[in-house]
């Protein structure tokens, strides 16, 4: 179960009644994207040492929320950690586990708003507002710096797995063709973002969680001559493309050895797109083995459902909670029977797909 809770703030009780919602529907985990173009969870200490210069937590947190009030402007704007603390106890007591995903180095505007105030340094690519330039050390720096603050914290918590989103490079800028990888490709930069990627997913491993992203930029355009990518990425497949935006098919991936979680694009639900607002009927039909593109893997990782967040102020928290509720129900039923995530001694295991 997949929430966009980075573009929209939901509160706590809002959160614990989709993780109801979803454990009846028989999910063991619940992922909460708190980083995705807004950064709706701040921790305690958010201080960040960068390039040899040490920013205190105050000045970061303050950066980070302006930037959230920059993209979309909510009463409260970010959980706190006791907040997250408490979701996370919740979840365990509903057998479910936790996957974070903050996304980066695109959909990262509060994040890019902060570092670009803060350093001094123009860390867009080429204008874009929420992608960072991959080959622009203090950029590069100053998120994985970042970034290793919320590993640490839910590997702390025990959590198993961490999504570093790592799709639609600058799709802000680049609205067509191609898009933003075409672009990096185009100019011989994609080994940066290759390299990014790669780096990240060493991040995650060290704090003994399994690393995620989605599937658009890995080998985007079925482009190899740039790098390889750790095949111990979980891949989430969300979209084989359109038009000339060509990710490689899900098929390739699979024989390439990376696990995929079926995350098929067409059952997704999203505030504000009512022509994409997948309903309890369609959710009925989805099919594991059916990758986007009509690619079938015989032995996914796992499945996920999206609720998705695009236009933040399209609909009220109980709204999305009380709409999407059917959906969820009908989507789990399509999925085989799973073991409930049990916590031990403060770490959340379970040998299960994801």
């Amino acid at each position: 179960m997949f929430l966009d809770c980075g573009r929209k703030y939901y509160s706590v009780d809002s959160i614990k009644q989709i993780i109801d919602n979803a454990s009846a529907a028989g999910f063991n985990y619940i992922q909460l994207a708190v980083g995705n173009d807004g950064l709706r969870f701040l921790l305690d200490d958010m201080s960040l040492t960068v390039n040899g210069t040490t920013y205190s937590s105050d000045t970061v947190s303050k950066a980070i929320h302006t930037g959230n009030e920059k993209y979309y402007n909510f009463d409260v704007d970010e959980l706190t950690q006791s907040e997250m603390d408490t979701i996370i106890a919740y979840a365990a007591t509903k057998g479910m586990g936790v996957i974070p995903c903050v996304n980066t180095p695109g959909h990262m505007d509060a994040i890019l708003s902060a570092a670009s105030s803060l350093t001094g340094t123009t860390c867009s690519y080429n204008g874009s507002v929420r992608t960072i330039d991959v080959t622009n050390n203090t950029a590069v720096a100053f998120t994985q710096a970042l970034l290793q603050k919320y590993i640490d914290y839910f590997a702390g918590k025990g959590c198993q797995l961490f999504n570093m989103g790592a799709d639609e490079y600058a799709n802000d800028k680049y609205t067509g063709g191609s898009m933003g990888f075409g672009k990096l490709q185009s100019t011989g930069k994609y080994k940066y973002y290759v390299e990014y990627v790669n780096q990240l997913a060493k991040m995650i491993k060290a704090a003994d969680m399994k690393p995620m992203a989605f599937n658009d930029g890995i080998y985007f355009n079925n482009n190899t001559s740039s790098g390889t990518f750790d095949t111990d990425i979980i891949i989430c497949y969300w979209s084989s493309g359109w038009d000339t935006y060509n990710p490689m098919p899900a098929s390739t991936l699979d024989k390439m050895g990376f696990r995929l979680v079926n995350t098929d694009g067409s059952y997704y639900w999203v505030l504000g797109k009512k022509d994409t607002q997948c309903s309890a009927n369609k959710a009925s039909g989805f099919k594991k083995n059916s990758f986007p593109g009509n690619s079938t893997i015989n032995t996914p990782a796992g499945s996920m459902f999206c609720i998705w967040a695009d236009y933040p102020g399209a609909e009220t928290e109980a709204n999305v909670i009380s709409k999407t509720a059917g959906t969820i129900a009908a989507f789990g039923k399509t999925l085989p029977a799973v073991k409930k995530v049990e916590t031990v001694e403060s770490k959340t295991v379970t040998k299960n797909n994801v």
